[in-house]
């Protein structure tokens, strides 16, 4: 994309600085209406500024479909099938024998997920033929050898000095590790990776094996407790890169990553021992496979973006709002894409099915004890009645969701997070001012899939996570339910990067 020349050269930082003066504003009560004029000025100005940029097509250019041989055509459709059944079969097997750790229900499930991968990897090169077959650019070598510094930086600083740093130990941190020794360090028959663990809290267990892997190897200590969640952290710089890539080239990608990497809250809670930051390297990883899959039309990333996302079930409760973002994001391609979603059934055919292969047993455990799915969430909504059916009713929700939703916004770069986790707003102010051009300029190609699914995924773990759902006598903003966001976040930067 070629960065915007002339006037908008200067108009971009006086544009950048009202947005950055509004964001100060409002830290004052009383100035705050003022500042939100002048941060709705900024939005405004960023639109017209940058409004005729173009971002790489999400959909791919020429017309070509499948030319693969019937032969090859039956030995995907096959593959999936077989895949399927045999994760039929290890949920049947858990209900068994629900007990057995890993078992012969564990072991039917990694075939599933191997043999689908295999028929989606061959559905992807054989079913082409060599004319029609989308291509993918090449990176350089420079941009790769970036990428792993950048990897490695996010990495040495979610991993340095854990033990001491940071020096609160949240309650939470504690029983992680409790749970995860009682259950896979000490114990003659630990429970099933399927089921869930941590009476009241009910999270599944997967995690907490994988914690108590690390405590075997590196030893019973703080460090160790934290280097889990330390690596899914520093991970999620090489999913964001790519997804950032596909859609705001090479500028937006390594401005993006590099703030990812070094950002103050993504690194806090990256240095916990808990899983909420574990969600955004999932979704992540989801997003990029879907947005491709929209432009090559392979299995594969079908397969890969739906795997990403039933995998992501094994870990924080956020990851529970992304079938409804998925299912919103159809239903937007249907409605506003019509001409090439149409083309896409198999897709999301295939999305599904991989999205079943993924979750595995533990959509058994779910299914046989259905409060536990959605039940957590229920239970802390601010509000639970129904849904707002007259005036008097949308009123009286007004009331009571507004106050909370208003501290979660100023708590995105004004107010501090009061979850005793993090003493900080999300973002410092000049990032905040960031973060409203980038949300204008979505909002204006809202039409495109990739703005579509960053808004849904980032204002429904606002709305929901941050707003709907809070703990009994909490105060807002808990900045601990929006780890799902962080990466929406971060992209909304970059949409502004894209522009120069």
């Amino acid at each position: 994309m070629r960065a915007p020349c002339g006037p908008k050269v200067w108009a971009g930082p006086i544009v950048y600085l009202i947005a950055l003066l509004g964001t100060w504003l409002l830290a004052n009560e009383s100035a705050r209406p003022w500042a939100v004029l002048l941060l709705v000025a900024s939005a405004m100005l960023a639109v017209v500024l940058w409004r005729r940029q173009n971002w790489v097509s999400a959909f791919p250019s020429d017309t070509a479909t499948p030319t693969g041989v019937y032969r090859s055509r039956l030995f995907y459709l096959l593959g999936v099938t077989i895949a399927m059944l045999l994760v039929l079969a290890a949920d049947l097997r858990y209900t068994a024998a629900p007990t057995e750790t890993f078992g012969l229900a564990g072991i039917l499930w990694i075939a599933g997920i191997a043999l689908l991968l295999c028929a989606a990897f061959f559905g992807s090169h054989s079913l082409w033929g060599s004319s029609s077959a989308p291509r993918r650019p090449r990176w350089p070598t420079w941009e790769n050898t970036l990428l792993i510094m950048l990897f490695f930086l996010a990495l040495f600083s979610r991993v340095w000095n854990l033990r001491n740093f940071p020096d609160n130990i949240y309650p939470d941190e504690i029983m992680t590790g409790n749970v995860a020794t009682q259950s896979y360090v000490s114990p003659t028959t630990p429970p099933s990776v399927f089921s869930t663990l941590w009476s009241g809290i009910d999270l599944p267990a997967l995690w907490f094996w994988f914690v108590a892997v690390f405590l075997k190897l590196g030893g019973t200590s703080l460090a160790m407790l934290r280097l889990p969640a330390a690596l899914f952290g520093a991970s999620t710089v090489i999913s964001l890169y790519a997804l950032l890539r596909g859609t705001w080239g090479k500028c937006a990608a390594i401005a993006g990553s590099t703030i990812i990497a070094f950002s103050v809250s993504n690194v806090h809670y990256s240095r916990l021992a808990l899983n909420n930051i574990v969600t955004q390297f999932f979704w992540a990883t989801c997003f990029f496979f879907l947005l491709r899959a929209l432009r090559s039309r392979r299995p594969s990333d079908w397969a890969l973006a739906g795997l990403s996302a039933g995998l992501s079930e094994y870990f924080y409760y956020g990851t529970r709002l992304l079938p409804f973002i998925l299912a919103m994001f159809m239903v937007f391609l249907l409605a506003v894409h019509w001409k090439h979603a149409r083309q896409y059934a198999s897709g999301f055919l295939l999305l599904a099915a991989s999205y079943f292969v993924g979750f595995g047993p533990l959509l058994v455990h779910f299914i046989r004890n259905p409060n536990l799915y959605l039940g957590r969430g229920a239970s802390l909504l601010i509000w639970s009645t129904h849904i707002p059916m007259s005036f008097a009713d949308f009123h009286s929700a007004w009331k009571t969701i507004w106050p909370v939703l208003s501290e979660n916004l100023l708590g995105i770069s004004i107010h501090a997070s009061q979850d005793i986790i993090f003493y900080r707003p999300l973002l410092l102010p000049a990032e905040g001012a960031l973060l409203i051009l980038g949300v204008a300029l979505l909002l204006w190609h809202w039409r495109h899939p990739a703005a579509f699914l960053i808004l849904a995924s980032g204002l429904g773990v606002l709305l929901v996570g941050g707003t709907l759902v809070a703990y009994p006598n909490s105060v807002p903003p808990l900045i601990n339910h929006w780890t799902p966001a962080f990466r929406p976040f971060m992209l909304r930067w970059e949409c502004l990067s894209a522009h120069g």
